[in-house]
C-alpha cells in the first residue's frame, strides 16, 4: 500500500513538475488580472471601506510574500498572487479619494460662472457645456465643484461660445443622477471619477465674461480645445452630413453633431464601434505611418542602406499617435489604445515581438494601475478582451503553425473574418449586458466595414490631416467622406434586416465574473488544463439565464413615472415625464418599444392625478399630484394598497405600504418584486454608503 502510494505521489510530481515547465512563462500575464480582482474587490464593497485598510492589506501581502518566498514555488505564486491583489485594491481606494471634490448635496437654482473645457451635444442634440474653474454664487467657495455641465436651450444662446471661453449663466444645478432603477447604471461613479460635482440647465442668456490669465500649466489644453473645436466645425462644413459628424467623431472624438438615425443603424448593425477612438483606430493610424514611411524609405537607397528605417518608422507612428491622441481629447478609451499602440512600437525598437500576450498584459497593467476605474468601464471591458482574444487565438495557431491557405485576397479576407469572429465572440457578453441587444449581422456587417476603414477613411483622413497645412486637404476629405458614406450604407442595409437586433433582458453584473475569468483561462494559459476555462464561460452563460427576472414595478425617483410589468411587456404610467428613465426600464426588459407605445399597453387605469393597477392580490394607487389630498390619501391607505405618492410628506396613516416623498429621496428609485405572497422593495441606495453616493463623504 505504502509501495502504491509513494508511485502516485512520484506520478503526481512529475505531473506537476512538467505542468509549471509549460506554464510558468504565463505566470506574469495573470498579474494584470490580480491586480484587476483587486480593483473589483474595492467596486463590489457594500459600504466605502476605511483608508487604513490599503496600508493594512499591502502590509499583510508583504509580509506573507517575506514569509513564502523560499517556501517553494507554489508558496511563492500565491503570495505574490495575494499582493497583486492587495495591490490593485489599494490603487482604486487611493484613486477615489485622490479625485475627491465637493458634489452639489440638493438641486438649486444658481448664477454659475466658469470656464468653457469642452463644448459637446447632448442626446437630442442641445449643446452642452463641461465647465471648470467654477465659482457659485451664494454657496461657500468650499461648496463649489470642480466641474460642472450644463446643457443650453435654445441653441442661439450657445452660439459664439468656444473653448477657453469664461461665461457666466443663470441655472438649475442638480447631483449627478442616481440609477433609473436598483442595479442599474450609477452616474455618480462615472462623475465622482471624473470629478463632475454637478449637471443642469442654463436658465436664459449664456454671456462671457473677461477672463483672468490661465495658470500657464492650462493653456496648452485650452490651446488643444479650440483647434479640435475648429477643425470639428470645419470638417462639418467641407462634408455633408452625416459624413462631416462622423469624420469628426474619427478625427477629432466630437460625436456631438451624428444624428439619432446614422447612430442606430451603427448599433443594429454592430458598427458602433467605429465611432469611438479605440484601439482600431490607433492601430489602423499608426500601422499607415508605419509602413507607408517604411516602405518610402525602403525606396531611397542612401537612407535605406544608413539609417535603421523600422526603428524610424516606429518613432514616427508614436509620434503620429500622440499627436491623435491629443486632438482625439485624450479620452480614457483613446488613453487605453495609445498605451497599447506605445507598448507595440517599443518592442519594434527593442526587436521583441510586436504583437503578444505579454504586450497586452503590460499595456492593462498601465492602464488599470493609472485609472482603476477603467475595470468597471464596458470601454475597457470590450476593448481588452477583444484584444487579448485576437492576440491569443491567432499565438494558438502560430504555435501549431496554423496558416489559413488561399490566394492573397481570399487569404486576408479569411483573416479579416477570423478576426471579427474572435473580436464579436470575445465583447459579445460584455455589449449584451451593457447594451441590452445583440447584432445579428455584426459579423457580414464588419467584414464588409473594416476594410473601408483601413485601407480608405483612415488614410484618406491621415494624408488629410498632413496637407491641411498647405490648404490641401479638400481632396482627400472628399475621399473620405465617400468611404463614411459606403460605411454608412452597410450599416443600413444590415440594420433593415429582419431580425437584425436582438434585445436582451438585463441580468446582475457578477454573471460576467465566470464569464470573463473562464476567457481569461482559456487564453492565458497553455497547456490542455486551459480548457477548463469552457467551464467557466458555460457556468456563467447558464447563470445568466436564471439571473434575468425583473420587477414588477418599478418608481422612478420622483414618484411620478411608475413602469408596470403588463400582460403585454412594460407599461409606462406617462411617456411624456422622465423619457430617459422609461427608456432605460424598456431596454432592460429586453424590449425595443418607445415609451408612447408601451404607455397604450393595458395595465394602468388612469385619471386626472392618480391612476391604478393591480399586481397579484395588492392594489396600486398613485398620486401624481405634488400636494396629494389629505382625505383621498387616508381613504386610500388601507390593507393590501400600495399607495404611490411622490409628494406626500409623510407617511400616511392606515395599513398601506407607501411610497412617499422623503422615502423617494432616502433611497432613490425603487423597484418591487411579487413573490406571490408579498411584495419585496429594493432601493436604489441598496449599493451602501460610497464616496460617489454622497452617504460616506
Amino acid at each position: 500500500m505504502d509501495r502504491r502510494w509513494a508511485g502516485e505521489q512520484g506520478v503526481a510530481s512529475r505531473w506537476t513538475g512538467r505542468l509549471l515547465e509549460t506554464e510558468q512563462r504565463q505566470f506574469v500575464l495573470w498579474l494584470p488580472v490580480l491586480f484587476g480582482c483587486g480593483i473589483g474587490l474595492y467596486f463590489m464593497l457594500p459600504d466605502e471601506p476605511p483608508v487604513w485598510t490599503a496600508p493594512a492589506g499591502l502590509a499583510a501581502a508583504l509580509t506573507l510574500w517575506l514569509g513564502l518566498r523560499r517556501a517553494g514555488l507554489l508558496g511563492l505564486g500565491v503570495s505574490i498572487a495575494l499582493l497583486a491583489v492587495a495591490a490593485g485594491y489599494a490603487d482604486a481606494l487611493w484613486r477615489a479619494h485622490r479625485v475627491a471634490a465637493p458634489v452639489l448635496e440638493r438641486p438649486l437654482e444658481v448664477s454659475v460662472e466658469g470656464r468653457v473645457r469642452e463644448i459637446t451635444r447632448s442626446s437630442v442634440g442641445r449643446p452642452r457645456l463641461l465647465i471648470d474653474r467654477v465659482v457659485l454664487y451664494g454657496l461657500p467657495a468650499a461648496r463649489w465643484p470642480a466641474r460642472v455641465r450644463l446643457t443650453i436651450a435654445p441653441e442661439d444662446l450657445a452660439r459664439g461660445l468656444a473653448p477657453g471661453m469664461r461665461i457666466i449663466a443663470h441655472a438649475r444645478l442638480m447631483p449627478p443622477g442616481r440609477p433609473v432603477e436598483p442595479g442599474g447604471f450609477d452616474f455618480r461613479r462615472t462623475a465622482w471619477f471624473d470629478r463632475l460635482g454637478a449637471v443642469g440647465f442654463a436658465r436664459g442668456a449664456v454671456l462671457a465674461v473677461a477672463a483672468p490669465p490661465a495658470p500657464a500649466w492650462q493653456r496648452p489644453g485650452v490651446i488643444v480645445a479650440q483647434w479640435r473645436a475648429a477643425i470639428s466645425a470645419g470638417l462639418r462644413a467641407r462634408l455633408a452630413e452625416p459624413q462631416g459628424s462622423i469624420a469628426a467623431a474619427i478625427l477629432v472624438g466630437d460625436k456631438s453633431g451624428i444624428p439619432e438615425e446614422a447612430t442606430a443603424a451603427l448599433r443594429a448593425s454592430n458598427l458602433a464601434h467605429l465611432l469611438a477612438i479605440s484601439g482600431l483606430h490607433m492601430g489602423l493610424l499608426t500601422g499607415f505611418v508605419f509602413f507607408t514611411l517604411r516602405a518610402g524609405l525602403a525606396l531611397i537607397p542612401p537612407l535605406a542602406l544608413r539609417l535603421p528605417i523600422k526603428r524610424v518608422a516606429a518613432l514616427a507612428a508614436m509620434l503620429a499617435g500622440l499627436v491623435y491622441l491629443v486632438l482625439s481629447g485624450a479620452s480614457v478609451a483613446t488613453q487605453r489604445s495609445f498605451i497599447m499602440m506605445l507598448v507595440v512600437f517599443a518592442a519594434v525598437l527593442l526587436d521583441r515581438p510586436a504583437i503578444s500576450l505579454r504586450a497586452v498584459a503590460l499595456a492593462a497593467a498601465i492602464v488599470l494601475a493609472l485609472r482603476p476605474e477603467s475595470l468597471v468601464e464596458v470601454g475597457f471591458q470590450m476593448s481588452f478582451a477583444a484584444t487579448t482574444a485576437l492576440v491569443g487565438v491567432f499565438d494558438w495557431l502560430r504555435a501549431r503553425r496554423l496558416r489559413i491557405a488561399g490566394p492573397g485576397l481570399m487569404r486576408r479576407v479569411a483573416v479579416i473574418a477570423l478576426s471579427s469572429l474572435v473580436a464579436g465572440l470575445a465583447t459579445a457578453p460584455f455589449s449584451a449586458y451593457a447594451f441590452n441587444q445583440s447584432a445579428a449581422y455584426g459579423l457580414p456587417a464588419n467584414l464588409a466595414a473594416i476594410p473601408l476603414m483601413g485601407l480608405w477613411i483612415m488614410p484618406a483622413g491621415a494624408i488629410a490631416a498632413v496637407l491641411a497645412p498647405f490648404g490641401l486637404e479638400a481632396l482627400p476629405l472628399a475621399v473620405m467622406g465617400q468611404g463614411i458614406a459606403l460605411v454608412l450604407e452597410v450599416a443600413r442595409f444590415f440594420a433593415g434586416l429582419d431580425g437584425a437586433v436582438q434585445r436582451i433582458p438585463a441580468t446582475t453584473a457578477p454573471v460576467l465574473l465566470p464569464i470573463a475569468l473562464g476567457g481569461l483561462w482559456l487564453l492565458l494559459w497553455r497547456s490542455p488544463m486551459r480548457l477548463a476555462g469552457l467551464a467557466g464561460i458555460l457556468a456563467g452563460l447558464v447563470w445568466w439565464q436564471f439571473s434575468t427576472a425583473r420587477p414588477v414595478l418599478i418608481v422612478a425617483e420622483s414618484g411620478r413615472q411608475l413602469g408596470l410589468d403588463g400582460p403585454k411587456g412594460r407599461v409606462i404610467l406617462n411617456p411624456k415625464r422622465e423619457r430617459y428613465a422609461a427608456l432605460r426600464w424598456l431596454m432592460a426588459d429586453g424590449d425595443d418599444a418607445a415609451p408612447e407605445d408601451a404607455a397604450s399597453r393595458p395595465g394602468f387605469e388612469r385619471g386626472r392625478g392618480w391612476a391604478r393597477a393591480r399586481i397579484g392580490r395588492w392594489r396600486v394607487e398613485v398620486l401624481t399630484a405634488r400636494r396629494p389630498d389629505a382625505t383621498k390619501t387616508r381613504a386610500l391607505c388601507t390593507e393590501g394598497v400600495l399607495l404611490v405618492a411622490g409628494g406626500l410628506r409623510q407617511m400616511p396613516k392606515g395599513g398601506c405600504l407607501a411610497v412617499t416623498g422623503p422615502l423617494l429621496r432616502r433611497e432613490g428609485a425603487l423597484a418591487f418584486y411579487d413573490t406571490g405572497r408579498d411584495l419585496v422593495m429594493v432601493s436604489a441606495q441598496r449599493r451602501g454608503r460610497r464616496l460617489w453616493s454622497g452617504a460616506a463623504r
